[in-house]
């Protein structure tokens, strides 16, 4: 058996991944019948290619696009950035909280074996091409490689686990890993139970945004469940100080955790440079790696984070 990580491009060796962002958005472009935020919508691709520039010239390698299908998603944009950047990029099928839908969207009436063909045959066969008004226009052959999932303020309603039910039998079937996201970290404790009940084994499981709120004790009862953490609150200061976060993460190197952690901007366009912040894509290896060396942790601990973690996270089996 060999890993692979599937990107946009093609498939690439685990350990060719290099340093890794796991959770971030590149694009995400309008959904009819849907009202998103402007500084959600990251639809200016010459924008986006100058932070991959600039993330890549800081030492990045590899980033997760953690917008799932129908939701905005627009895999040919993520194959060009690639491409132009020369960044790795992981796509992502599956589904976001309801949040991101029209009212009469597909996956409500979907069941749950419809779901697990969706979410297979996108990361086995392609992704659906972009389309406002038809998330099943037209297939490409862009395949994704991760299942992102979502709750909202609701917990594991009936709908919920229907989705992640499929996530679960999807996984099980290509190997590859679920990505969760929880609204302020909030039932990721639900989420972990849910996906192991349906045999999905620790090191397939990546909570998302576990750092909105700086809870050590919680943050060490889910880390000793095995899963991945995924901390990407870096530089949202309206949650917490970048100095909170590196202590953190200190914190959890220190108790022994240091291989389930993982790092992420989850930018929005408000958070890019290119497109009038103050800061960009690359902060995470600037400044934030400053905080992180002056609250205790070292290179080795930040390779680790930024390298080995997402190699193992994002990994699939192959014969």
């Amino acid at each position: 058996m060999s890993r692979i990580v599937r990107t946009v491009l093609g498939d690439i060796k685990a350990e060719k991944l290099g340093v890794t962002y796991c959770h971030d958005h590149l694009a995400v472009f309008p959904v009819d019948g849907v009202e998103l935020e402007e500084r959600l919508l990251i639809d200016e691709p010459d924008k986006t290619l100058e932070e991959l520039f600039n993330f890549r010239n800081s030492g990045g390698c590899s980033i997760v696009d953690a917008q799932p299908f129908g939701a905005g998603r627009n895999p040919g944009v993520l194959r060009d950035l690639s491409a132009k950047s020369g960044v790795n990029i992981v796509a992502s099928t599956g589904l976001h909280k309801l949040f991101f839908y029209p009212e009469d969207f597909y996956s409500k009436k979907a069941s749950t074996e419809e779901l697990v063909e969706l979410f297979v045959s996108e990361i086995e066969e392609g992704m659906w091409r972009y389309d406002p008004s038809n998330p099943f226009g037209e297939r490409t052959n862009i395949r994704a490689g991760l299942i992102k999932v979502a709750t909202d303020s609701d917990g594991l309603t009936d709908y919920y686990k229907k989705v992640f039910k499929a996530a679960a039998l999807a996984s099980l079937e290509t190997g590859a890993a679920i990505m969760t996201h929880t609204e302020l970290g909030r039932f990721a404790e639900d989420q972990i139970d849910f996906l192991l009940k349906n045999g999905l084994k620790e090191k397939k499981i990546i909570i998302s945004h576990l750092d909105r709120k700086i809870d050590i004790p919680r943050c060490t009862r889910i880390a000793e469940s095995g899963v991945f953490l995924q901390f990407d609150t870096i530089r949202r200061f309206k949650y917490h100080s970048d100095t909170e976060e590196a202590e953190l993460v200190a914190e959890l190197l220190g108790r022994g955790y240091g291989d389930r952690i993982l790092f992420g901007m989850d930018s929005t366009k408000e958070r890019f440079r290119s497109y009038g912040s103050e800061f960009g894509l690359d902060y995470i290896l600037t400044d934030f790696k400053e905080l992180l060396f002056n609250a205790g942790v070292n290179e080795e601990n930040f390779k680790a984070i930024l390298e080995k973690n997402p190699a193992r996270a994002l990994s699939i089996e192959v014969c």
